[in-house]
């Protein structure tokens, strides 16, 4: 079922290799359910259970002091918001210049790959990140895999959080992954 639901297979593998599915549920949902409240203080909850946002539970850019901040730095010009990219992650890194980027956010979406794709990914971030820079990303395993990629490919990989079971210890208001880290370009 989980595979209905859009949770890939190697990634199910890796949570599932950690502790199985029934405590990887216990241990997203039961803190942010005893530690935050979803009508005021949990927008991310609060719109998976009433289907929209309240004025008082909302992402920050939707409050009218963050919406106008947002419609301000549109419409200076001073800032690029978005770039459209029609490829591969990976090649869309391989096409920047060499340490063009200072920061790159890839999400969850290594759990997914086999370790060809990831090494072949890890090798392109180190292409277009710059040295120093970060690359940030979640997992739902508590120590993925393919950290040994990073570490072979030039970074240095260090944990920012680890969900531990049965902890009751939320490392964000979603809580949906088990892990955050942080590698730096050596």
């Amino acid at each position: 079922m989980w595979q209905l639901m859009g949770v890939p297979t190697n990634q199910w593998n890796m949570l599932h290799s950690e502790g199985g599915m029934s405590q990887y549920v216990r241990d997203t949902l039961d803190p942010v359910a005893t530690m935050t409240s979803f009508a005021r203080d949990n927008y991310f909850y609060h719109l998976l259970i009433a289907h929209q946002y309240s004025r008082t539970c909302c992402p920050d850019y939707l409050t009218e002091s963050g919406f106008c901040r947002l419609q301000r730095a549109v419409a200076s010009g001073d800032h690029t918001t978005f770039h459209i990219h029609t490829a591969t992650i990976a090649d869309t890194l391989w096409k920047m210049q060499p340490g063009e980027l200072s920061k790159a956010i890839i999400m969850d979406h290594m759990d997914w790959f086999t370790p060809e794709e990831a090494e072949a990914e890890v090798k392109a971030l180190h292409h277009a990140i710059k040295k120093g820079g970060l690359v940030l990303w979640r997992s739902a395993a508590r120590i993925p895999w393919y950290i040994a990629n990073f570490e072979a490919n030039g970074f240095s990989v260090h944990a920012l959080g680890i969900r531990q079971p049965n902890a009751q210890v939320a490392l964000d208001r979603v809580n949906m992954y088990a892990s955050f880290y942080k590698a730096t370009k050596l």
